[in-house]
Order: structure tokens, then C-alpha cells, then sequence
């Protein structure tokens, strides 16, 4: 496949000019039958590589990913492309829904597909028997994180890649550092040599980095009132805690006149995604939400991304501040840190991984008063691998080690007086030697909206807020 035949698929059937940077060196490989590892950055065009290979090549497309909301949204857009053989393999269909698919596998372009339901017997038997083109595992960099955690089904999938007779893959991810990378590629096959590995630079110029080291939680909480009152949006405000994103998404609406909405993992799949919508559309202003919000909400104009709490690392910060600014306008960045906050993440990491004893309660006695579900998955994960107490014992506590070594990066990062921009290329292995320090700022007077045009602008006193639903139809339909 040549590179103009690649151009004149993209322009005839996705209806542009130009690749993204690349895009089309990833392509290329694939066509040439390697497996590969692409880490673009939020925005990068990763989704567009493996629709293109749907419409390059015959046969299934299975693409992986971690959550019911990155399925729903990725169907969408390839239907609206006007690809209907699509479809999503999750919780939401019926066991006869289920079953109707997996007989009639060889029907679909492409097929999306959670971990769990992918080791699942009848899925991986199906899928044996049919001609796979593709093996897409989207988010990649959750197989050594959630993995290792609370997800063990993501440990499984280099067995399942197997099982399914080795299908080429194309592993995606915006946030990998080179050790995770390794780690990615050698769980697959190791002896394998015909990879290809593409890692573009972590950095977003567009995206204004900010750090501000605040004396108490009373002003931190005003300083976050000030900014999103004055900052332009939409935006995304970031806490560690349901509780205190439900709480301060009220407060904020109440003191700011804007719509605030909260959005965590305890809410219900309904709820969850009529706020993705209604934040796509423009209905609602800001999101106060945990780290479940994001990953992929294709949301190209969100202007701001505030942390009030620490991300566990800066992967996963990374990940967050990418949700701003896609459009490739200029956009913000802002962690607000108050010395302590460390202490919310270093609880959670105890929290997560279960202590010597409690492994020995569990798998020496069979005790399950300590030790939560997900972590019984993971136990049990590591037994059928053959794993002795000793050596699980041994893997949890070095996985805590490995977890609170990424922490501290991030308390650094959140400590740092300058080079906010070279600390995060360097922690994913980029070179610094371009990077413009005139975009990034530490200090609670060092910036304002006003010094990048983002400040909220507002008519007879009042902040605008976007039109509301019934408006929008009456200018769609040309009513008013």
C-alpha cells in the first residue's frame, strides 16, 4: 500500500486532507504487517489508525478498552462515519444480544470489547473462528497500571492474544514512559522482533502549564472559586474524593451562577453518561470529577483543567491536563497544592494494595474480612499463574514500592519552582532541548486569565452560559 493510496483513503473515506504527525508512519508499518506500540498524546489521532485499517483490510477489527463510556463513544463516531457493521460487547446487551453477536462475528468491521468480557470462554471461541484483521488494545498503559491493581483481566490478555492465534496488534496509549513501554511490549510474545515502537513528544505548547502552592484549604478553595469564576470554558476540575466533587460542584454553582456539575464512578451508568453528553453539547460549564472522567471524552474546546488534589502520578496527570485544549487553541493547566495533600494518595495506595497479612489471611486460610473483591480477582489471578504466597507476597510489595516512587514525581513536579514543562518531558524519556519555558508559570500571583485571552468574558454584569437545549434546536432547525 503506497503512501498516496493511504492519502486518497483518508481524504475519500474520513474526509481529510492531511495526516496527523504520525498517523501515517504508523500506518505504514502496519501495512507491512508489524506489530505495534504507538504513544501519541491526547488528541493525536489514535482512533483514526485502526478505522483506517478496518477500511484498508478485510476481516474483524477487536479493539480492547477499558470503559463502557470509550465504547459508546467510539461506535458513535464510526457510525456517523457511516460504518454500521459496529458494535459494542458489553454488560449493557442481553445474554440473547450477547449471543446473536458472537454468532454472527464475521458480520462486523468492528467490534469493541472490555478486558472481562474478552477472557470470557464463549467470546475468545468465537472469535477463534473468525478472521481477525486487527487486535487494538486502546489505552494501553492501563496493562501495567489497573492491571497490576484491580483489573487482572488486563494481566491476561497477552495469554488471550494467543489463544486467538496471535493477531497483529496495534497497542495505543498518550502516557507511557520508556519502562512502562518495555514492560507493554515484552508481556507479548518476547521474542518476538518485528515491532514497531512510535513515541511522539508528551509536550501540548497550547496547553499553559501552572502550579500554585497555597498556605491552607480555606484558600485553596477560594482560589478555585476565583479561577473558574474568571477563567474561560468549558473546564474540568479534578479531586481525589466522590464526596468533595458532589460537594463543591454545588458550592460552585451557588457562588458562581455557572453550571457545575459533578461526575464520579459511584454515580450510576445512566447518570454518567447524560453528563458526557450535556457536557459535549455545551450544557454544562465545568465538571468537578475524579479521575473516572475523560478518557475518551473527545471534547475538543475544554479551555481549563484545575487539580485540586494530586493525580497518583504524572502519567495519570498527563492524561488529565490532555482532556484541554484539542482543538490546538490555547488552553490552561492548573494544580493548586497545598503542602500535605500527598497524604489523600499515599492513603489510597495503602488502601489498594493489600498488606502480607492479609494475602496470607486470604490464600493460606481462605479469610476474607480484610480484602475487597477486585483484590480477590487479582489473588486469584496470580494463583492460576502459579504464583507461590511467598512470591504474590513478594510482587505487592514491590508494587507498592513502584506506586509511591510515582507519587513522589508527582509531589515534585508539584513542588517545583520552574521547569514544570522539562520535568514532564523528562520523566517520559522526551528530549527538553526545544521546550519553551515562556509557557509555565508557579506562584499564586505569577498568572491570570487574562495574560492568554482565557478570561471569561461577561454582558451587562453577567457571566454568558451556553444556550439551552431548546435554544440550540430553534437555531438548528432555523425556528427563531
Amino acid at each position: 500500500m503506497t503512501q498516496i493510496n493511504l492519502k486518497q483513503v483518508l481524504q475519500k473515506q474520513f474526509g481529510f486532507e492531511n495526516f496527523k504527525t504520525g498517523q501515517e508512519e504508523i500506518l505504514t508499518a502496519l501495512m507491512a504487517q508489524q506489530s505495534t506500540l504507538a504513544v501519541l498524546p491526547t488528541g493525536g489521532g489514535k482512533t483514526l489508525i485502526y478505522q483506517m485499517m478496518g477500511a484498508l483490510r478485510p476481516g474483524l477489527v477487536v479493539i480492547v478498552t477499558p470503559l463502557l463510556s470509550l465504547m459508546q463513544d467510539q461506535v458513535a463516531r464510526l457510525n456517523y462515519l457511516g460504518e454500521k457493521q459496529v458494535v459494542a460487547l458489553n454488560s449493557n446487551l442481553t445474554f440473547q444480544e450477547k449471543q446473536s453477536i458472537l454468532n454472527n462475528l464475521a458480520r462486523y468491521h468492528f467490534i469493541f470489547v472490555s478486558p472481562e468480557t474478552l477472557n470470557q470462554e464463549a467470546v475468545k471461541i468465537a472469535l477463534q473462528r473468525t478472521m481477525i484483521n486487527l487486535m487494538v488494545i486502546d489505552e494501553a498503559h492501563t496493562m501495567v497500571t489497573w492491571g497490576q491493581d484491580f483489573r487482572p483481566d488486563y494481566l491476561a490478555l497477552p495469554q488471550i492474544h494467543i489463544q486467538l492465534n496471535e493477531p497483529q496488534l496495534l497497542l495505543l496509549t498518550a502516557t507511557a514512559t520508556p519502562n512502562m513501554m518495555q514492560e507493554i511490549v515484552a508481556s507479548f510474545n518476547p521474542t518476538a522482533k518485528n515491532w514497531f515502537i512510535y513515541q511522539q513528544p508528551v509536550d501540548r505548547p497550547n496547553i499553559f502549564l501552572h502550579n500554585e502552592q497555597l498556605a491552607n484549604e480555606a484558600i485553596k478553595k477560594q482560589r478555585l472559586k476565583t479561577l473558574v469564576q474568571t477563567t474561560q470554558g468549558p473546564g474540568i476540575v479534578y479531586f481525589t474524593s466522590r464526596k468533595l466533587a458532589t460537594s463543591m460542584a454545588e458550592w460552585l454553582s451557588d457562588e458562581t451562577g455557572l453550571n457545575v456539575v459533578a461526575y464520579h464512578a459511584g454515580m450510576d451508568a445512566i447518570s454518567r453518561y447524560r453528563v458526557q453528553q450535556q457536557f459535549m453539547q455545551g450544557d454544562i460549564d465545568v465538571i468537578t470529577a475524579t479521575s473516572a472522567f475523560g478518557m475518551g471524552i473527545d471534547k475538543e474546546d475544554v479551555r481549563f483543567v484545575i487539580h485540586y488534589h494530586l493525580s497518583n502520578d504524572l502519567a495519570n496527570y498527563l492524561q488529565e491536563i490532555g482532556r484541554a485544549g484539542r482543538d490546538g487553541k490555547q488552553s490552561v493547566a492548573i494544580l493548586l497544592y497545598v503542602v500535605g495533600d500527598e497524604s489523600i494518595q499515599f492513603n489510597l495506595i495503602d488502601q489498594s494494595i493489600p498488606s502480607e497479612s492479609t494475602v496470607k489471611a486470604y490464600l493460606d486460610r481462605d479469610e476474607k474480612t480484610q480484602i475487597t473483591e477486585e483484590q480477590i480477582k487479582l489473588l486469584t489471578e496470580y494463583r492460576h499463574q502459579g504464583l507461590s504466597t511467598t512470591s504474590i507476597v513478594e510482587l505487592f510489595a514491590n508494587r507498592k514500592k513502584l506506586r509511591q516512587n510515582k507519587l513522589q514525581h508527582m509531589i515534585d513536579y508539584a513542588q517545583a519552582k520552574t521547569q514544570l514543562r522539562n520535568s514532564i518531558s523528562q520523566y517520559f524519556g522526551n528530549d527538553t532541548k526545544h521546550l519553551s519555558q515562556d509557557t509555565e508559570s508557579v506562584g499564586v500571583t505569577a498568572w491570570q486569565p487574562e495574560q492568554l485571552n482565557l478570561a471569561r468574558q461577561e454582558i451587562n454584569g453577567h457571566i454568558t452560559k451556553v444556550s439551552e437545549w431548546s435554544q440550540q434546536l430553534k437555531k438548528l432547525f432555523n425556528l427563531q
